[in-house]
């Protein structure tokens, strides 16, 4: 079985209909999501998969990434997704899967108190001199 892709970067400015986007070319695997194709060192992350076809964008790949560390949400250390609705996300979690491109990675969530004050009164000041 093959698999035409094409580049749904601009996912929604041209509808819905995928095979309206440009055409990349065609593979000769099944594509799923949550998986990456890698073409000619090129890595695809499909986001819409049809009989024969798939909406795919590229993505930069870090296969030896770091640690993301105090980002506003989770980021994927592999490809770079940032999951905007982390919120909802469990306080840490040792499984958690990518929903670019399907790595598992861990996170933690962090928690900062922060304080802010506001004058409310000054202090009492005595005045004196030397002796």
């Amino acid at each position: 079985m093959s698999t035409k892709l094409y580049d749904i970067s601009d996912w929604c400015r041209q509808g819905v209909e995928v095979q309206s986007y440009p055409y990349i070319g065609e593979v000769d695997i099944d594509v799923s999501i949550g998986t990456v194709i890698k073409v000619q060192n090129k890595y695809y992350s499909p986001g819409v998969v049809g009989k024969g076809y798939a909406g795919v964008q590229l993505i930069k790949l870090n296969l030896e990434p770091d640690d993301e560390n105090y980002e506003d949400n989770i980021k994927c250390p592999y490809c770079g997704y940032e999951d905007r609705d982390s919120w909802e996300c469990d306080d840490s979690d040792d499984n958690h899967e990518c929903g670019r491109c399907g790595a598992t990675i861990e996170y933690e969530r962090v928690v900062t108190v922060e304080y802010n004050s506001s004058p409310k009164r000054p202090p009492d000041i005595v005045e004196t001199r030397w002796i």
